[in-house]
């Protein structure tokens, strides 16, 4: 691995961090001409070496900072990659970070202004209210009266978290034993997460999420979502309105009846599959320090830098999985399988279908309120790692938020039921079916593919003719080993050589017998004997192997 010295001193952090948790094994990987030589390892401490997978790689997380706690974040929503123990400790990983300067925050919001604060806002906490890892959020007021929540990028963060990114693609192109031991590319994953930390590091971004959500529940009775300043929001600063409710996690220092719980519960619910059914948009993570309840009930979200989005045909795959599964039909989710490209090569399909069958069949007859959504998708997570299943990952977002949906509904009222999430399924699914304005929209586009596929198949078809017709076809065909193919190869060529030899012998026998110099020299004479001699050795040899060839094909 070739080291960039213009981040020499982060390489020897992190692979000091890595070698005191207990990884020292990956900076041996790394050991070839690379800083990675430098560290002096040592055996992990005896506290270090009591802690689990999980704990040692959450600590060295915390320990490398912003990026890497944010990295921790994102792994832990990677449930169809990793064992559940380091899920369950990297989903306890808290950007709470010491605020940065009040000094230097005000001087971030005039720049991002382009003005002075007074002249936007007449009042900004003068400390802030949430610290985190990649900001800082201030109370504020507009100059007409509007109560605004202010987010603040932490100077220089996106230089930290840019810098960390090289370094870890670098170092990701020399851990191959991952994609070979576990079928993990840990190169292609690095890239997945550089893409929604730069998102992460763009307000613009949380902004259009707000503002996409905001118009989903734009006439809604029973959802908020905060209003988005855009005229305020910049690329490192993000303005919008002030929640005036109960924070969710602090719901039981109010007195709620279970009454009003449940019908909480049902509403957050409902919106859920409001946003993923109808609309393909929904906030991935709702957990109860992003859900606030308003005086009237309403629920009120916050926080729109992690979204999910499914498309129409990933949710129809889905939406066939879930009702296969429901009819036991084992032959139908192979197949949706296969076309979604989610089954590995070198599949088993007989120990697939068995395993697959025992899944739902254990699940099948267990009562509404014994089910535990995060049990089942555990589960289901966990087949897909042993049999290399590689789902979308859409649909992989989408199980991990309905896993904190559950978790976020059972802590609110202690009797959810799986049965609400069911039945606000089946409600949206049917109205999906029926909504007359989606299928017409859904026939339009497939006339339009059918309609582009009429014109292209004929030009397909006169390119390929034209390939044909000058002989310009080239057949790829990947390096295959066939034994009984290279062994009948072999035995022919065999056969074509002694044929050759033999016909040789004969010929060149015959002629040196028809020499007139063959009466003068008599070592012309028995080398012309010694070659019919020897043709009929051959002959005789090629003729048993004939034979023999033949009886054993019989």
């Amino acid at each position: 691995m070739r080291v960039s010295y213009k981040y020499l001193g982060r390489y020897r952090e992190i692979a000091s961090v890595l070698v005191k948790y207990g990884f020292g094994f990956i900076v041996d990987k790394l050991n070839k001409d690379s800083v990675a030589g430098k560290i002096m390892t040592k055996a992990p401490k005896d506290d270090v070496k009591a802690m689990t997978t999980g704990q040692r790689l959450r600590r060295a997380f915390e320990e490398l900072g912003p990026t890497y706690i944010k990295i921790g974040q994102i792994v832990s929503t990677r449930k169809d990659i990793f064992d559940d123990e380091i899920i369950e400790e990297l989903s306890k990983l808290r950007d709470d970070v010491e605020p940065f300067d009040d000094t230097i925050a005000m001087g971030i919001i005039e720049e991002e202004l382009g003005s002075s604060i007074e002249d936007v806002f007449s009042f900004i906490s003068s400390k802030p209210i949430a610290a985190a890892s990649i900001g800082q959020v201030y109370e504020g007021v507009l100059k007409d009266g509007k109560k605004v929540v202010i987010k603040v990028q932490r100077p220089g963060i996106d230089n930290i978290i840019k810098a960390d990114i090289s370094i870890l693609k670098r170092i990701s192109s020399n851990l191959d034993m991952f994609k070979k031991d576990w079928n993990i590319d840990i190169y292609e994953l690095i890239s997945e997460m550089e893409i929604q930390l730069i998102r992460e590091l763009d307000y613009k971004f949380e902004a259009v999420n707000g503002m996409k959500l905001g118009s989903i529940f734009k006439h809604s009775r029973e959802v908020v979502i905060p209003e988005i300043y855009n005229d305020y929001t910049t690329k490192k600063m993000l303005v919008m309105e002030k929640i005036e409710g109960i924070c969710l996690s602090d719901i039981d220092k109010h007195n709620k009846t279970d009454y009003e719980k449940k019908a909480i519960v049902e509403r957050g619910v409902k919106s859920f599959f409001r946003q993923v059914m109808t609309c393909g948009f929904f906030h991935a993570d709702p957990h109860p320090g992003n859900i606030f309840i308003m005086d009237d009930d309403r629920i009120a979200y916050v926080d729109f830098g992690m979204i999910g989005i499914i498309d129409d045909r990933t949710l129809s795959y889905l939406n066939q999985l879930i009702l296969s599964s429901t009819n036991k039909n084992i032959d139908k989710i192979i197949r949706i399988l296969t076309d979604m490209n989610a089954l590995p090569a070198n599949n088993n399909d007989e120990m697939l279908r068995r395993d697959l069958l025992f899944l739902i069949h254990y699940y099948y007859d267990i009562p509404f309120d014994k089910l535990s959504i995060a049990e089942i998708l555990d589960e289901v997570f966990r087949f897909m790692r042993n049999y290399r299943i590689t789902l979308p990952s859409q649909l992989v977002i989408l199980g991990k938020t309905m896993i904190t949906l559950e978790g976020t509904a059972r802590g609110l009222y202690e009797d959810f039921s799986v049965e609400t999430i069911a039945s606000s399924y089946l409600k949206y699914y049917r109205q999906e079916k029926l909504d007359l304005k989606r299928n017409l929209k859904n026939a339009k586009y497939n006339l339009d593919e059918y309609y582009y596929d009429l014109i292209r198949v004929p030009n397909q078809i006169k390119t390929i003719l034209g390939i044909l017709e000058k002989n310009n076809m080239k057949l790829d065909i990947g390096e295959f080993r066939s034994p009984k193919l290279e062994e009948s190869i072999r035995k022919l060529m065999t056969l074509i050589s002694m044929s050759i030899t033999l016909a040789a012998c004969i010929i060149g026998s015959s002629l040196i017998l028809a020499s007139s110099n063959i009466e003068k020299n008599a070592t012309i004479r028995y080398v012309s004997i010694s070659g019919f001699i020897l043709s009929f050795i051959i002959g005789i040899v090629l003729i048993f192997m004939i034979l023999k060839n033949n009886y054993k094909n019989r």
